[in-house]
């Protein structure tokens, strides 16, 4: 893979896990702030599980996706690998990328659209808290966007192995 291209790649990954990581250590403080509160005082912390399961379990899910599938992190099955590594060129691993490229990059067109649809309705949640959730749709598009990008670029530039093979 070309130098700059990686290096691009890299930096999104890094920094969409990042705000992945972070989006974890808020969930964690506001369920043991929320469980706190409520077994303790008697006053849970309001909002808590709407905001954790709103925003928190979808940057953390979504944004994590492509650092995990850079690293080799997600579960694989090599029961075929032995004899599929003796084709060359990889077609196998190219058409899986091809298949799964195109499956994440319709995810992030039509969660795009969903996003653009929500940001202009500025749709609310209902509750005591009214949650803004066209900011919670904006990570879908962002994290499949990514990994479609990355499983396109494997297309092009496949890996012989991947870190996380062993």
């Amino acid at each position: 893979m070309p130098r700059p291209l990686e290096r691009a790649l890299s930096f999104f990954d890094r920094s969409f896990m990042a705000i992945a990581q972070l989006a974890i250590f808020v969930m964690m403080l506001s369920i043991s702030i929320d469980a706190l509160g409520r077994y303790l005082f008697n006053r849970p912390l309001q909002g808590s599980f709407e905001f954790t399961t709103l925003y928190l379990m979808v940057i953390l899910t979504f944004l994590g996706l492509p650092a995990t599938y850079a690293s080799g992190g997600h579960i694989r099955l090599d029961v075929l690998k032995p004899w599929l590594a003796r084709i060359p060129g990889n077609p196998v691993e190219r058409v899986n990328a091809l298949i799964a490229a195109g499956i994440f990059g319709f995810l992030a067109w039509h969660s795009g659209i969903e996003a653009v649809s929500k940001f202009i309705d500025r749709d609310t949640s209902f509750g005591v808290i009214q949650f803004p959730l066209y900011w919670s749709y904006v990570w879908v598009p962002l994290g499949c966007g990514l990994l479609a990008l990355r499983l396109a670029v494997e297309i092009v530039f496949p890996r012989s192995d991947l870190e996380g093979d062993e």
